[in-house]
């Protein structure tokens, strides 16, 4: 049986190239060390480059919309995959089966060459929340370094007040 609630989310955080990075100092050599998992082909790769919070928002969001068995995700569950080393997307979905995060025909259709040119559903409701997940930072995502867009600065203030209410 798929794991769902609290387990879920933590095996999708444990299963993310970025986790370590996160638990980190956030240092240059941190730093150097999370630039290393990202992928030197993709044009995408310059979300995980340059903007490491939207990129696990994006991650985690997307994951759980798979996991929920929404095929229109999977598209964009490939791009993500895209932004990183060949080494690191072998890692997640090597996690993703094992855990059974993704199962079956949608663990095949994620790893499927060519996915990336399927076309998909628009779908405004997704968007939506995985929107409102970049502003407020649901999966508790810890930023330690400068803050450059509007969106990191509310995640990591409502980060801040979720710390000190608990």
């Amino acid at each position: 049986m798929p794991p769902k609630g609290k387990e879920l989310a933590t095996i999708i955080e444990k299963a993310s190239p970025l986790y370590d990075y996160w638990k980190s100092q956030q240092n240059e050599e941190d730093e150097k060390a999370r630039l290393s998992k990202a992928s030197s082909s993709s044009p995408a790769s310059y979300l995980f480059k340059e903007e490491p919070y939207k990129w696990e928002n994006l991650y985690q969001s997307i994951t759980r919309e798979v996991a929920r068995g929404d095929r229109d995700s999977i598209r964009g569950l490939r791009v993500i995959l895209d932004t990183i080393n060949s080494s690191e997307k072998e890692k997640m979905l090597k996690a993703f089966g094992d855990n059974k995060i993704i199962e079956g025909e949608m663990l095949l259709l994620v790893k499927q060459e060519g996915a990336n040119k399927t076309s998909t559903k628009k779908n405004l409701f997704r968007f939506a929340r995985i929107l409102f997940a970049i502003f407020t930072n649901p999966y508790g995502i810890e930023m330690k370094r400068t803050k450059a867009h509007i969106y990191e600065r509310t995640g990591a203030a409502i980060y801040a007040l979720r710390k000190a209410i608990s």
